[in-house]
C-alpha cells in the first residue's frame, strides 16, 4: 500500500469518529487536542485500525498515543504493517 493511500485510509478512520473533514487532518495534529481523541476513543480507533489494516496493536500502546500526533499514529501503523508482511 502506498504511503498516500495508507495516510488517506487512516485519516478516514480518524474522522469517522469525529466532526472533522478529511482535509482538516494534518500530520502534526495531536490526537487528543486537535483531533479530539481521549484514551477510550483511542482504544476504539485502534480496534478500527486493526480491522481495516489487518494488524494487531497491543492495548498497552494506547497510553503512548495520547498526546502524540497523527503522523506518529501513521508511522505506528506503517511499522505494524511492515512487521506483518512475510519475509521475501
Amino acid at each position: 500500500m502506498s504511503q498516500d493511500t495508507l495516510r488517506d485510509q487512516l485519516a478516514r478512520l480518524v474522522i469517522s469518529r469525529s466532526r472533522l473533514k478529511l482535509e482538516q487532518v494534518r500530520d502534526d495534529d495531536t490526537l487528543n487536542f486537535e483531533l479530539g481523541y481521549d484514551s477510550h476513543a483511542m482504544l476504539n480507533l485502534l480496534l478500527d485500525i486493526e480491522d481495516a489494516f489487518g494488524i494487531e496493536v497491543p492495548p498497552e500502546r494506547v497510553p503512548e498515543l495520547v498526546g502524540q500526533r497523527f503522523g506518529n499514529l501513521l508511522e505506528m501503523v506503517r511499522q505494524f504493517q511492515t512487521a506483518r508482511e512475510p519475509a521475501s
